[in-house]
């Protein structure tokens, strides 16, 4: 039968492993909201999904269908099409009359990182990646 150092011990251990999760979501916790006040204009699922696909995945392609959203009446969207294929080589289709939807390829945080930089009329940035390559869009 245990002796009570035994049990001290293991509660010692469970009092570890309960600190040591605590640790881990505190530090999630704090780099979900760094995420956030980096990229603001960036939907935060897709973020955490590219940065998930660049980091575990060293070839991988950048496969994302991105939803750039802008304000709906300030913006000549036949302009912003224009930037999205120069940038691109894509024609983005336009939805709603204020959102362009594109499937990209080379799509990583430095690159949403430039198109934020370089066009400043930007709302809103959201969409998905996906692990593998693909011409298709998808949702």
């Amino acid at each position: 039968m245990p002796d009570s150092s035994d049990k001290n011990t293991i509660g010692s251990s469970d009092s570890t492993l309960q600190s040591a999760s605590a640790v881990l979501k505190s530090n999630y916790k704090q780099f979900v909201q760094q995420a956030a006040n980096l990229f603001p204009k960036v939907d935060q699922k897709l973020l955490m999904n590219i940065l998930q696909f660049e980091v575990a995945y060293d070839d991988w392609e950048g496969s994302v269908l991105l939803k750039v959203v802008y304000p709906a009446e300030s913006v000549n969207m036949d302009a912003k099409k224009n930037f999205i294929y120069n940038r691109f080589q894509r024609v983005p289709t336009v939805e709603a009359d204020k959102t362009l939807r594109f499937k990209g390829i080379r799509i990583y945080v430095e690159v949403l990182e430039k198109i934020l930089n370089e066009d400043p009329d930007i709302q809103y940035i959201t969409g998905s990646a996906t692990l593998a390559p693909s011409d298709a869009y998808s949702t």
